[in-house]
């Protein structure tokens, strides 16, 4: 039976020439798992807000909408959303306010609310983080508990919005199994938007991709992963093995793949040379309360002209905080941060920071507005705004508000605003989060451009995909301080639990191989 069937939904935005949603039609039946993928910007996000109608965007829809062989209601209880940002949707400040709000809102006794969020705190297992305030959550830790307080309502339909993106990978599979769980053992139909196909491709009922608003009839992932034209949206398995006839798609089914191919070992590659250090810290130390833990503890960083260094780490580990000690907006306790060679007392006009939450860049009503507003204020020419636009492809873009903008657009707009400023130091935080794997390239690419340029980049990020194909250096954050920090060539070599897809296929089979290229390399494989 479908419990959701949509027929002929186009969508125009307010003052849209081009429509976001093109002839879309396809079913759900109940207790399918149906992942949508596609491009950042492809319409996924609106789709899925339409499909709960409180969220809906503003705009002009025309087309067929079935919740359980019915027309769409105005509110739609027997459907849960939760967006890509938990703390978008939050109402409360404490985790038990979070998870109370939505069964209260049903008009529930308290004492059936009061079950109710007993039963689901048991099932998602955060009982430990009911007295907490959401302010003192890590990113995956929010996002559990957004997950909680819809499924408090017992919702037949749960709708996500790229709920990994935020992720670190453990917390990333950790949630993923939560999500296997709702929908076995609850028999909640499950709809996904999600970019990494890493972690529940495999099991999914059905995959639809995306393009330019237009969908694709629903598939099996291995009829999916057959498709050419999505190669780089695969598990990496499938994208080495994809002429197989039948193409794997989990890292056990890879590793079988490779054994039975006649594969080699590769050399390692070579490490960058780096230009002089531009910006280093010796012993920083930095707590939000100086009775508390410390986030930053006895940190040691150094940045070389033309380097990119990835740092890796746990969601809550301090890698946001650390960005924030070096680029001087927070002042640590200890230790000493010097910019070219000097002490760091403020921000400095010669370096940048692409913040995690992307929309904090923007003032203006518009993105185009905005970056032409902050080239006046630099005294530089407007024009040059249209430079930068076409130069990150997102020239269609301009006139669009930038809460209107879907995750991966927003992340492209706010790193183009922040390259205005023509910085030499350039600290990103999650510069990839809510990018699709395309996209993701491109930006790895711009910033290689740059660092031939001699900018030097830090990045925090959750995509170990990312650091293992740009990064000059990686190390991972924990305990307060960076670890491990070494060539990427050597720092995936000897990864054992924080590496790529690719790097858990080859382990053991053949060595210095951790990007999906290197795989195919490595098992003689070609596209």
């Amino acid at each position: 039976m479908a419990v959701l069937h949509c027929e002929g939904l186009n969508f125009y935005y307010n003052k849209a020439d081009e429509p976001t949603l093109n002839d879309v039609s396809f079913s759900v039946d109940e207790g399918e798992f149906v992942m949508l993928m596609g491009a950042s910007g492809c319409g996924k996000t609106t789709l899925l807000r339409l499909l709960k109608p409180e969220i809906a965007p503003l705009g002009k829809l025309r087309g067929k909408i079935a919740v359980f062989g019915r027309s769409q209601q105005k509110h739609e209880p027997t459907i849960g959303y939760v967006p890509q940002d938990p703390e978008s949707g939050s109402v409360s400040d404490t985790v038990r306010g979070e998870v109370c709000f939505g069964a209260e809102n049903l008009g529930l006794s308290p004492e059936q609310v009061s079950r109710r969020v007993a039963e689901t705190v048991s099932f998602f297992g955060i009982g430990r983080l009911m007295m907490r305030k959401l302010s003192e959550l890590s990113g995956g830790e929010k996002q559990l508990v957004s997950l909680c307080s819809v499924m408090a309502m017992r919702p037949e339909i749960l709708l996500l919005d790229e709920p990994l993106s935020r992720l670190d990978p453990l917390a990333a599979a950790n949630f993923s199994e939560l999500l296997r769980r709702v929908n076995r053992e609850l028999g909640t139909t499950v709809i996904i938007a999600e970019h990494c196909a890493e972690q529940l491709f495999a099991d999914c009922d059905g995959i639809i991709f995306m393009e330019k608003g237009r969908i694709t009839e629903k598939m099996s992932p291995r009829e999916a992963a057959k498709q050419r034209s999505f190669a780089s949206f695969m598990p990496a398995a499938a994208q080495v093995f994809t002429q197989d006839e039948s193409v794997p798609l989990t890292v056990r089914e890879g590793r079988a793949a490779l054994l039975a191919a006649p594969h080699h070992d590769l050399e390692r590659n070579a490490s960058a040379t780096l230009g002089d250090e531009v910006l280093c810290c010796s012993g920083l130390r930095f707590a939000y309360d100086r009775s508390g833990a410390e986030q930053v503890s006895d940190a040691d960083i150094s940045l070389h002209r033309g380097e990119l260094l990835a740092l890796a780490g746990a969601n809550g580990s301090g890698k946001t905080t650390l960005l924030r000690c070096l680029s001087g907006e927070l002042r640590p306790f200890g230790g000493s941060i010097k910019l070219m060679g000097k002490s760091l007392k403020k921000r400095a006009a010669v370096l940048a920071v692409l913040p995690q939450d992307a929309q904090d860049v923007f003032l203006q009503p518009t993105v185009g507005e905005d970056y032409r507003y902050a080239l006046k204020a630099m005294g530089r020419s407007p024009d040059e705004a249209e430079k930068m636009l076409e130069k990150l492809g997102i020239a269609h873009l301009e006139n669009m508000h930038p809460y209107d903008l879907s995750g991966g657009e927003l992340q492209r707009c706010a790193l183009g605003r922040v390259l205005l400023c023509e910085p030499r130091v350039l600290l990103l935080d999650e510069p990839t989060k809510g990018l699709d794997p395309e996209s993701e390239a491109e930006i790895g690419r711009l910033l290689r451009q740059l660092c031939a340029e001699g900018v030097a980049c830090l990045a925090v990020t959750h995509s170990l995909n990312f650091a293992a194909n740009y990064a000059d250096t990686c190390g991972i954050f924990c305990g307060g301080r960076a670890q491990s920090v070494s060539p990427a060539a050597e720092f995936f070599a000897d990864a054992g639990f924080y590496t790529t897809e690719s790097g858990r296929i080859a382990r053991g089979i053949s060595k210095n191989v951790y990007t999906v290229e290197q795989l195919r390399l490595a098992a003689g494989r070609t596209i």
